[in-house]
């Protein structure tokens, strides 16, 4: 080797040791879990001291929250698992790759041989340095990661333990609620709290609020998102409703029963993003629900102030006080013969308020069976509120209690949160056509109670949720859903979930459903009178030929269905189009080469066999036109490219026409074509840059046979203008003394 191979093999080293110095380095990323660790820790400690030491003192609403933290703790330290063997990976590999330069043949022959040991001291010495560099650099990760990893375990062993047990307490305080905690209201209070006991309740309510503030800073991205879908919800809505008052259609308005939206967009982003915030996070505690319930309560509120009348809204001002008054009394440790006669007062108040204010605005909503409904289970609770603190189980009553005035403003947030979505639509499309130069008196109804139905499942799901967390059941009852749903469950060879076939046509039913009114959001309602450019005609069915794909690729992704099953179903499928539905699949295909090759648009004017009129729809299976009888023709896309078609608008709309005309009453050549030429130049449907033709067939005695040809601007109008020009040419030949 020459000294040139030395001194590069050296500066290979170099790079190498660099590099290795580099990597071995944790970056952020561990940096940030050291903090979560340590978060969790102390978190984990305030738990564990709480449940070793004031069991007793620990309701469901407490434990239900410690769960929740704790679930949110056992995925972060899965995570964290993840990332920190991760680095562990890495910085082996990095040991590894030092190892192999420490026993590099190359650099073991320098060391032995004085001469190069001699020339390459320098570059030894800065080589040397850097090894000891970026091992102990190497090192130091390394124990951090072990350390950290030490940690980790630690708080998943403590976080499983705490799991464990409050799993049992909440058994254990599902059955203790039931039975007699105080005296019957009747008997005479002999319940005291000792001081150790009112300690412990403040240790509970520390921990409690250590854990919520915990949550806040472990999901921020999740309140980001949130926050995030309001800021375009305003964006969107607030554009639309901006453009209606510019071009001064502030009509519309009333007549489109923009109830919400006219009082502000803000307001009614607030109800949306705090309407939807429980499904964010299906294990959110109870106080981040409450939280966002008090909000929307807010929202509602200013909203009314300026809708409802002044007796309305007073019925609405006692539910929020009601709201408030029941969330406070659930904090209640050592309720006396007066706070149980209170607990029984806002039972009736509430009963009283909730069926004044429903009764009042029930029958001038759209989901007004929706709130009759919530307005018997509201009672029905109540009730039971009552009779259970009569009987000692004021635990129970004040779950029930709370429950109820929870379901009732919940629902009435939720029944304007729908009606803001269906407006922000009706905006969407109104604005649309009007920017389009159409005009917006169309009848949307259709359009909208379509839409309306995956909202009210919405809404009912998300009312659900909430109900179901005040009762302290959603838990329970989300674990009975999910193992129904994901329950494998076999039929021959097949395996399947009810989650996935669920899901499967729920997917494919939005799709369907976006693909058929995706057109109404840009204006196109498929009116011929409004018919836009063919070219954006052309693109919305291209949508939604993708928007059906997409929409079947999602629901055989999300339903789980195995792949290899989906190709014994296509195999079957083979046989069956072997067998008799190649037709339908000769029309499908025809109708995907239509949409792409485009021999034919939609509004173009066309014949097709005997049938004449212009095409207003292309579909997948068949295409329709529709005749100048008003008739539709329905035509399979595979007869559709099998026939010859002639389109007249394929490149051009202009459409010439044909006038053959025997004049009599003079023989004069050049006025008869003038006065033709004037007449003809005079239609509205004609192009005024192409000059009409006059060909002279045959010479009479006293005139002319001739044939006049021009081009109509539309051919759609080709019979219209026909019959105008006849009436024109008569006129001007009447005024010359000529006749055809």
């Amino acid at each position: 080797l020459t000294t040139s191979d030395y001194q590069l093999q050296i500066e290979k080293m170099f790079l190498s040791l660099s590099n290795i110095e580099n990597n071995s380095h944790l970056g952020p990323s561990v940096n940030n879990l050291k903090r979560m660790l340590d978060e969790s820790s102390e978190v984990l400690g305030v738990l564990k001291k709480n449940v070793d030491k004031n069991n007793t003192a620990l309701n469901i609403k407490n434990l239900q929250v410690f769960r929740s933290l704790l679930q949110n703790i056992q995925k972060d330290l899965r995570d964290e698992r993840v990332l920190l063997d991760s680095n562990e990976k890495k910085l082996n590999k990095l040991r590894t790759d030092l190892r192999v330069l420490v026993t590099d043949s190359i650099l073991k022959q320098v060391m032995r041989t004085d001469t190069l040991r001699t020339q390459f001291a320098s570059q030894l010495r800065d080589l040397r340095r850097a090894f000891f560099s970026s091992s102990r650099g190497m090192k130091e990760s390394m124990n951090t990661i072990n350390f950290l990893q030490t940690q980790t375990s630690s708080n998943s062993i403590i976080t499983n333990q705490l799991l464990e047990d409050i799993n049992n307490l909440l058994s254990s305080s599902a059955i203790r609620i039931f039975g007699k905690e105080y005296n019957y209201l009747w008997e005479r209070d002999t319940v005291t709290v000792s001081a150790q006991t009112r300690r412990s309740f403040d240790e509970v309510y520390e921990g409690e609020t250590k854990a919520i503030n915990y949550y806040f800073s472990d999901n921020g991205y999740k309140m980001f998102l949130l926050l995030l879908i309001g800021a375009l919800f305003y964006y969107w809505v607030r554009k639309n409703m901006r453009f209606l008052r510019t071009r001064q259609n502030t009509h519309e308005l009333t007549l489109r029963d923009f109830e919400y939206l006219r009082y502000g967009v803000l307001p009614a982003t607030f109800i949306v993003v705090f309407s939807v915030a429980p499904i964010f996070d299906l294990h959110a505690p109870a106080a981040y629900i409450e939280t966002m319930q008090l909000f929307l309560l807010i929202a509602v509120t200013y909203v009314m102030y300026r809708k409802w009348p002044k007796k309305i809204f007073g019925y609405w001002i006692l539910i929020g006080i009601l709201f408030i008054v029941f969330s406070l009394t659930s904090h209640n440790i050592d309720p006396g013969f007066l706070e149980r006669w209170f607990l029984v007062i806002l039972n009736v108040a509430s009963i009283i308020a909730a069926w004044l204010f429903i009764k009042a605005v029930k029958d001038t909503h759209h989901l007004k069976r929706f709130l009759g409904w919530v307005l018997g289970l509201h009672i029905f609770l109540n009730f039971l509120s009552i009779v259970f603190n009569i009987f000692g189980r004021y635990t129970l009553a004040q779950i029930l209690g709370n429950a109820a005035i929870f379901a009732v403003s919940q629902a009435l947030g939720l029944a304007i949160f729908s009606k803001v979505w269906l407006e922000a639509i009706l905006a969407q499309m109104v604005s649309s056509r009007l920017r389009h130069g159409f005009d917006s008196n169309y009848e949307f109804r259709q359009v909208l109670k379509s839409f309306s139905r995956p909202i009210k499942f919405l809404v009912v799901v998300l009312w659900f949720i909430v109900l179901t967390t005040n009762l302290n059941l959603y838990s329970f009852t989300f674990n009975i859903v999910t193992s129904i749903l994901q329950a494998e469950r076999t039929i021959g060879s097949a395996t399947f979930t009810l989650g996935g076939i669920a899901l499967f046509f729920m997917i494919i039913w939005i799709a369907h459903l976006l693909q058929r009114y995706i057109g109404y959001f840009f204006g196109d309602t498929g009116d011929d009178e409004e018919m836009q450019s063919k070219g954006q005609r052309s693109r919305l069915l291209i949508a939604r030929l993708v928007l059906l794909c997409i929409g079947y690729l999602l629901a055989v992704a999300a339903s789980g269905i195995p792949v290899d099953k989906i190709t014994i179903v296509l195999g079957a499928l083979g046989v069956g189009i072997g067998l008799g539905l190649q037709n339908i699949v000769s029309n499908f295909v025809s109708g995907i080469i239509l949409i792409f090759d485009r021999p034919l648009q939609i509004g173009d004017i066309v014949e097709i066999g005997d049938k004449q009129g212009k095409v207003r729809e292309i579909g997948l299976r068949s295409s329709t036109i529709l005749t100048q009888d008003g008739a539709e023709v329905i035509i399979p896309n595979g007869d559709l490219l099998s026939r010859q078609i002639v389109n007249w608008t394929l490149t051009t709309n202009q459409r010439r026409i044909t006038f053959a005309l025997t004049v009599s009453g003079s023989d004069d050549m050049e006025l008869v074509s003038s006065v033709i030429k004037a007449a003809i130049l005079r239609s509205d449907y004609i192009a005024k840059m192409r000059d009409p033709q006059i060909l002279i067939t045959k010479v009479n005695e006293n005139g002319f046979e001739l044939q006049a040809f021009c081009w109509c601007i539309d051919a759609a109008n080709y019979e219209v203008a026909k019959s105008q020009i006849n009436l024109l040419l008569a006129e001007e030949m009447g005024k010359r003394g000529l006749t055809f």
